[in-house]
C-alpha cells in the first residue's frame, strides 16, 4: 500500500517524466531484474507455536508482475496470509526507474516435532522460473526455549545466545519520516564476549544517499568492521502501521575489555533526501539514541592458567606430520584453534621441551570469518621439530583454559598425545639433500675471441671548449643541492623526531596525571593510565605498536632494537600486572601502586637512555 502523499508524488513524477520516458525509448525491464526472497522469522518454534514465513518480490516494473507459487508445505499448516505493496519511482542521471515490491506473509504452526523443511517458493515472470532455496527448522516440544531470528533476506538482527529481539519492538516513530536506530543484541555481556552493534536508518521518504556518517567512539571495546555497506540496501517495515524502509548503515563487533557499565555515545548521520534534478533535495541530520551496557566480570572459579583473553566458543587440535621419520628429518608440528570470538587476542599453550628432539620458532597465523554477524576465527601455531635420535617420541596432550559466555562456565580443551616414530636414516645418505648451485651450461667453459681493428686517434676531450664548464657542473650543482637540502631541513620540523624528542616527557605527563587518579582513589583508571604512558613511548620513541602484539613478539622488538634484556622483561611484568589489575580492581594496595609508578619511571629512563 503506497501512502497517500508518496502517492501524489508519484504522479507528479510520472507526468514530467512522460516525455522523457518517450524520447529515451524506455521498454521495459528485462525477467533478470525480479529478485525473489524467502525468509523465516524463527529457526526454532514449539510444536504449538507459529513462526512467519516472508516471501518478497521486487520488481524493476510498476505494471508487470508474476506468477507466485507457494508451496503446498507437507509439514505446516497455513494459519493466516497478508500482502502489501509498495512502489517507488527513482531519476537518476535524466533515467527514469520502477522498484515495486510485493509482501507476502504466512503464519504457519507445523504439524510434527523434528527438523522441518519449508519448501522452495516458485515465480514464473515472462517465461522464466526462479525458486528459493528451501529453509531448514528445528521443532521442539511444546514449552522449549526457542531460538528467534529476525526477518529479512539480510536479517535486521543477527542470532543471539538466547532469545533474540526485535531491533524495533519498542520504537514508536509517530509522524517523523527520518529516524536513526542503534541496539546491541547484548546488554548483559561477560568481559571479552562479543557484543553487535548495528545502526539503521528508518525513512518513509525517498533516501538519496548518505553525506556523511559519523560512529560514536567506543572507548573500552576491541572493535571490528562486521559489515559496512557501500551502498544503500532497502528492507521493508511495519512500524506501528506505517510502512518504513529500513537501511542497514554499519555494524561492528565489540569486544568488552572491562567490567562495569559501558556507554555508547549516539551516532550522527547526514541525510540527503529528494527525487534528484526534477524535485528539490533536502539533508537532514539525524543522531542515535545512546546505549548503556553492564559488562559482567568473569564468574569465580578461575583456573590457575586462564588468560584473559581466551573467551568464547573454542577447539583445540593438533596434529604431525610425518609421523615416521628417520634422524633428521623435519617434523611439522600443527596446532590449530578455532570456534567463536576474539582470536586476535587469543592465548594458545606452548609446546614443551621434548627430549631428543630439537625444536625451532614456531610461526602463527590468523584468519577470520563472519557468520551471521559473529566473528569466528582460527589461528594455526606451526613448528618445525627435527629428531636427533631414534625411537619413540611422544607430544603430550596439550591443555587451554577458556571462559564459555553461553555456559557461563570454565572449560578446559585439549588436544590428543601424538605418537612419533623416529627411524635411522640410509647408510651414506646427508639428512637433507643439498639444493644444485652455480652449475656450469652445456659446452662448459669457451675461449675470449678477440677481433682487432685499426682506429684513429681523436682530440682528447680536455681539449675541447665544453669539457671545463662541463666538468665543474657537478660540484655546482651538489652544493646546490647540499645546500637547499639544509635550509629545508633548517625551515621545517621532523614531527617523527620531534615526537621521539618529547616522548619520554609525554609518557611522565602520563605517569603524573596517572598519580593523580591514584590519589583520587581510581585504581582501574591508574592502571590504565600507566599502560597508555608505557605504549605511548613505545609508539613514540621505539616505533613499535606495543596493542597489536603479543608478549613474546614486544621483546623480540625491543631487544632487536638494541634494548637490555632486563629492562625489557621489566617492562613487560609491569604491563602484565597492569592488566591483571584492570580486570581485578582492588587487588593492589596502596603503596603497591606507588611502587609501579616508581618501577614504571625506572624502566622507561632505562630504555630512554638505550635508545641514545
Amino acid at each position: 500500500m503506497i501512502p497517500k502523499r508518496t502517492g501524489n508524488a508519484l504522479r507528479l513524477a510520472l507526468l514530467v517524466a512522460l516525455p522523457a520516458l518517450a524520447s529515451a525509448g524506455w521498454k521495459g525491464i528485462s525477467a533478470g531484474e525480479v529478485e525473489l526472497s524467502a525468509t523465516a522469522d524463527a529457526s526454532e518454534v514449539a510444536l504449538d507455536g507459529t513462526l512467519t514465513l516472508r516471501i518478497a518480490v521486487t520488481y524493476a516494473s510498476k505494471a508487470d508482475t508474476g506468477n507466485l507459487e507457494v508451496p503446498t508445505f507437507a509439514d505446516f499448516d497455513v494459519v493466516s496470509r497478508s500482502q502489501s505493496e509498495q512502489v517507488t519511482f527513482t531519476l537518476s542521471n535524466s533515467t527514469p526507474s520502477f522498484r515495486r515490491t510485493v509482501i507476502t506473509s504466512l503464519a504457519l504452526t507445523p504439524r510434527r516435532a523434528g527438523d522441518l523443511t519449508i519448501e522452495p517458493v516458485k515465480l514464473e515472470f515472462r517465461g522464466q522460473r526462479f525458486q528459493t532455496e528451501p529453509i531448514q527448522v528445528r521443532v521442539v516440544p511444546a514449552g522449549q526455549a526457542l531460538r528467534r531470528r529476525p526477518p529479512g533476506p539480510d536479517r535486521l538482527a543477527d542470532d543471539r545466545l538466547g532469545e533474540s529481539l526485535d531491533p524495533f519492538a519498542d520504537l514508536h516513530p509517530g509522524q517523523r519520516d527520518l529516524i536513526l536506530r542503534a541496539m546491541v543484541d547484548n546488554e548483559r555481556p561477560f568481559v571479552g564476549q562479543q557484543v553487535t552493534y548495528s545502526l539503521y536508518l528508518l525513512a518513509r521518504t525517498n533516501v538519496s544517499s548518505i553525506e556523511k556518517l559519523q560512529i560514536p567512539r567506543l572507548d573500552g571495546f576491541w572493535s571490528e568492521d562486521v559489515e559496512a555497506p557501500q551502498q544503500l540496501v532497502p528492507e521493508q517495515r511495519i512500524l506501528d502501521g506505517v510502512p518504513y524502509t529500513a537501511y542497514l548503515l554499519r555494524r561492528r563487533a565489540l569486544f568488552p575489555l572491562r567490567p562495569g557499565k559501558a556507554a555508547i555515545e549516539p551516532a550522527e548521520v547526514q541525510v540527503l533526501t529528494g527525487f534528484g534534478m526534477l524535485f528539490s533535495r533536502e539533508s537532514s541530520r539525524r543522531s542515535s539514541q545512546a546505549l548503556q551496557l553492564e559488562v559482567q566480570p568473569l564468574p569465580p572459579g578461575k583456573p590457575a592458567g586462564f588468560d584473559f583473553g581466551n573467551v568464547g566458543q573454542w577447539t583445540l587440535s593438533a596434529s604431525a606430520e610425518p609421523s615416521n621419520a628417520p634422524v633428521g628429518q623435519p617434523i611439522t608440528f600443527r596446532m590449530v584453534a578455532s570456534g567463536r570470538g576474539n582470536v586476535r587476542d587469543l592465548r594458545l599453550p606452548r609446546l614443551p621441551v621434548l627430549s631428543g628432539v630439537r625444536a625451532y620458532d614456531a610461526t602463527v597465523s590468523d584468519k577470520e570469518t563472519i557468520e551471521r554477524g559473529q566473528i569466528n576465527g582460527t589461528r594455526t601455531v606451526e613448528q618445525l621439530l627435527v629428531p636427533e635420535r631414534t625411537g619413540a617420541v611422544e607430544i603430550p596432550s596439550l591443555a587451554m583454559d577458556i571462559f564459555d559466555p553461553v555456559q557461563k562456565q570454565f572449560r578446559t580443551v585439549r588436544t590428543d598425545p601424538i605418537a612419533l616414530r623416529v627411524d635411522a636414516g640410509p647408510v651414506g645418505q646427508p639428512a637433507a639433500e643439498p639444493i644444485s648451485q652455480n652449475l656450469l651450461a652445456k659446452g662448459g667453459i669457451r675461449p675470449i675471441r678477440l677481433h682487432l681493428g685499426s682506429v684513429q686517434r681523436a682530440t682528447p676531450p680536455w681539449a675541447q671548449p665544453w669539457f671545463w664548464p662541463a666538468l665543474g657542473l657537478p660540484p655546482f650543482g651538489l652544493a646546490l643541492l647540499l645546500g637547499i637540502a639544509r635550509l629545508r631541513r633548517m625551515l621545517q620540523v621532523d614531527p617523527g623526531r620531534k615526537r621521539m624528542e618529547l616522548a619520554r616527557s609525554a609518557a611522565a605527563k602520563r605517569l603524573r596525571r596517572a598519580r593523580a587518579l591514584l590519589q583520587r582513589g581510581e585504581s582501574v583508571a591508574f592502571y590504565a593510565e600507566i599502560v597508555r604512558a608505557v605504549t605511548g613511548y613505545l609508539a613514540d620513541k621505539q616505533g613499535i605498536a606495543a596493542a597489536g602484539l603479543t608478549r613474546d613478539e614486544l621483546v623480540s622488538a625491543l631487544l632487536a632494537r638494541g634494548q637490555p634484556e632486563e629492562p625489557v622483561r621489566r617492562l613487560v611484568r609491569i604491563l602484565d600486572d597492569c592488566d591483571r589489575a584492570r580486570f581485578a580492581p582492588g587487588s593492589g594496595e596502596s603503596p603497591a601502586r606507588e611502587a609501579m609508578l616508581g618501577r614504571t619511571d625506572q624502566v622507561l629512563g632505562e630504555l630512554d637512555r638505550g635508545t641514545r
